[in-house]
């Protein structure tokens, strides 16, 4: 699993991940500015974004996972989510699901349900849950 920069891709590379939708995108430059596309086997198999908010927060937004990846894949991406927002001394990251497989994942992961953060007011969401977890900064467990 290799994670590369939407910055680093041109709008054809973007384009065919997502299937000919990527021009139909309101939030282009932000998803492109803190998108990865994460390489699996030689193909482009999932996205991500990354999303600094309120409060030294981050939001994974816009996950999209393609098929003929493990089981463990959104693990995985959740995982690296947490590292990375760790790493950039975020203090808390924030999940919009709608589905409720993401949902039984998050609740195992000590994720914590929340109501609606003011950030993502005016986006257009799909009906679902928000969930956080509070993020340690400073500190590594060994």
């Amino acid at each position: 699993m290799k994670l590369i920069s939407a910055s680093q891709l041109d709008d054809q590379a973007l384009e065919v991940f997502f299937e000919g939708s990527w021009n139909t995108f309101s939030e282009q430059q932000s998803l492109r500015e803190y998108g990865r596309l994460i390489d699996y086997q030689g193909e482009y198999k999932a996205f991500f974004a990354l999303i600094p908010v309120e409060k030294s927060g981050y939001w994974l937004k816009s996950l999209y996972i393609k098929d003929g990846v493990p089981g463990s894949f959104p693990l995985a991406i959740i995982e690296t989510a947490i590292a990375m927002a760790s790493e950039q001394k975020g203090t808390g990251l924030f999940i919009h699901s709608h589905q409720p497989a993401l949902d039984t994942l998050l609740s195992l992961l000590e994720f914590q349900k929340e109501p609606s953060p003011a950030f993502p007011e005016g986006q257009d969401l799909t009906e679902g849950q928000w969930w956080t977890k509070k993020l340690r900064t400073g500190t590594h467990e060994h």
